[in-house]
């Protein structure tokens, strides 16, 4: 290959978003990912004919990047919307909560009348602060970012604790990383209005269709593990390991399209850049998808649980989710699991997964029992960005430093704006579009 001018650590939706913006800027990047596929955490496995996406399994309709960038590729025509109704699920009913259907919850939810104008507090909320609530803009949610979300709802009157425990908390355990009550309001009120406030879509066939078009016209090194990194003022070198050699490179700026702790490691930075950078979290989180033989007589989408057992998150139908995810007649139940204090899901052996998805399987749905064809599992070490109240604002702030900035290096990363796919997507092009005039390009 040429020698490329940026070099971009990191094969995410992040990395590669970036890596098409600086292609557009005239710039010829290379693409250095660590695992054998690009992606990260929006890949699809296949498995005994069912496609299963690994991490991102919806796109908001309010993802307007991603929507466009899918177009941009061609992919108009594997474009399919979703239809998405979450049952949350108490000990002897199921209440029903429809995707842009607010009025659900305020007419259907099993609240009291309290709890009812706390939803309405909320939605008003929604809409009065709808422009501070677009993902890749995180600054504009710095006035949301002052407390979690539970002294939030709280805040809402009395009846703002029911709705948290009845709708919020089952809904959006596994979205927010297992631990709702406290992470920033910001990201709750994100989260409801680009999710079930706006609506999904999805690709036939799985999310990496979105990957593939976008890696197609890149030049990209796999299996190629980033070691150390420096950079002069107009000269950046990578030092990597890839098929067993020790590799050095060269090039005009890089951009570090990793989690943010890790970033912080490859190269000796700024303190204001170092050590907001290392304080980057993540849930650790495994999910567990079990494949039938015959379809669940369900009919909704998604399942949480007002009770439920130990370290469950939440359960999505596949064959609900989007067209060719199961072969014709069989069906697929994801149960995703999230840390407690009592119990890792990373720390659980493969049989202790398997069975605990098994049984929470049998349970919701009776009529499936002995119909198990396997159970396929993915575990995630950086697995969804953690914001407690102030972490969008102190990225807000970093990313107005790094337009101000000189250096040939960059950062891109859904740590940086949210835990979203579209954030993460986003901040990739800002971070291409930073180094491009840096270097005088396009």
């Amino acid at each position: 290959m040429p020698d490329p001018d940026v070099l971009v650590v990191g094969g995410g939706i992040a990395g590669l978003a970036a890596a098409l913006r600086l292609r557009e800027r005239g710039l010829q990047p290379l693409v250095l990912e660590a695992e054998n596929r690009v992606g990260g955490r929006m890949t699809t496995d296949r498995v005994g004919g069912f496609a299963i996406d690994t991490g991102v399994t919806l796109i908001g309709n309010r993802f307007h990047n991603m929507r466009r960038l899918a177009r941009r590729l061609g992919l108009e025509p594997w474009i399919r919307p979703v239809r998405f109704t979450l049952g949350i699920r108490d000990r002897d009913s199921t209440r029903a909560y429809r995707a842009r259907r607010p009025d659900d919850i305020l007419l259907r939810a099993g609240l009291s009348a309290q709890g009812r104008v706390a939803a309405l507090r909320f939605f008003l909320d929604l809409v009065r602060n709808r422009r501070a609530l677009v993902h890749g803009r995180s600054d504009r949610s710095e006035a949301l970012d002052t407390r979690d979300c539970a002294a939030y709802l709280d805040g809402l009157g009395a009846g703002g604790g029911e709705l948290f425990e009845k709708v919020f908390e089952p809904g959006l355990r596994a979205a927010l990383g297992g631990a709702p009550a406290r992470c920033s309001r910001a990201i709750l009120m994100q989260t409801v209005w680009n999710t079930l406030g706006g609506g999904f879509w999805n690709f036939e066939g799985g999310v990496d269709r979105l990957i593939a078009a976008a890696a197609a016209p890149l030049t990209i090194w796999t299996n190629a593990r980033v070691r150390r990194l420096t950079y002069e003022a107009r000269e950046v070198t990578v030092e990597l390991e890839r098929e067993g050699r020790s590799v050095c490179l060269r090039a005009r700026g890089a951009i570090l399209a990793v989690p943010g702790h890790r970033a912080a490691a490859l190269a000796d930075l700024p303190e204001w850049i170092a050590e907001p950078l290392a304080r980057t979290a993540y849930s650790r989180i495994a999910s567990a998808h079990v494949a039938l033989s015959e379809r669940p007589a369900a009919p909704f989408e998604g399942y949480g649980f007002l009770h439920p057992a130990e370290g469950v998150g939440v359960l999505e139908l596949e064959h609900r989710r989007a067209p060719g995810r199961c072969p014709p007649g069989t069906g697929m139940v994801s149960v995703y699991f999230v840390p407690t204090s009592g119990w890792s899901p990373l720390a659980a052996g493969d049989a202790e997964l398997s069975a605990r998805a098994a049984a929470i399987v049998d349970e919701t749905f009776p009529e499936c029992r002995g119909k198990i064809l396997f159970v396929h599992l993915i575990r995630w070490e950086t697995g969804i960005a953690l914001f407690p109240a102030g972490r969008l604002t102190e990225m807000a702030a970093l990313r107005r430093r790094l337009t101000r900035w000189d250096a040939p290096i960059d950062f891109c990363g859904d740590y940086l704006d949210g835990l979203s796919s579209e954030g993460a997507l986003a901040t990739g092009e800002q971070a291409a579009e930073r180094l491009a005039a840096r270097l005088g390009a396009g």
